[in-house]
């Protein structure tokens, strides 16, 4: 698994540790932890009080990659009035 550049500080993949899958760096808690959260309707401060391993840095960093990630695919512009 490839981690983008941007997300190296924050996320890690090895395959002894929960079978490969993409983790918060210095935990066990996956990634999909997180989006499953925020598909069920969670916020941030949900998934923090359920996953208190992971620091608030963590999980905005990769929120934000994954939003300029489909603004970047849709051509969308940052709404800095907002």
């Amino acid at each position: 698994m490839t981690i983008p550049k941007e997300l190296q500080e924050v996320l890690v993949s090895t395959p002894d540790t929960l079978g490969g899958s993409v983790r918060f760096k210095g935990t066990r808690v996956p990634i999909q932890a997180l989006i499953d959260t925020l598909d069920e309707g969670g916020g941030i401060a949900e998934f923090l009080d359920g996953w208190p391993d992971v620091s608030r840095e963590q999980a905005e960093a990769f929120i934000h990659w994954e939003q300029n990630h489909a603004r970047a695919i849709f051509g969308v512009e940052l709404d800095m009035a907002g």
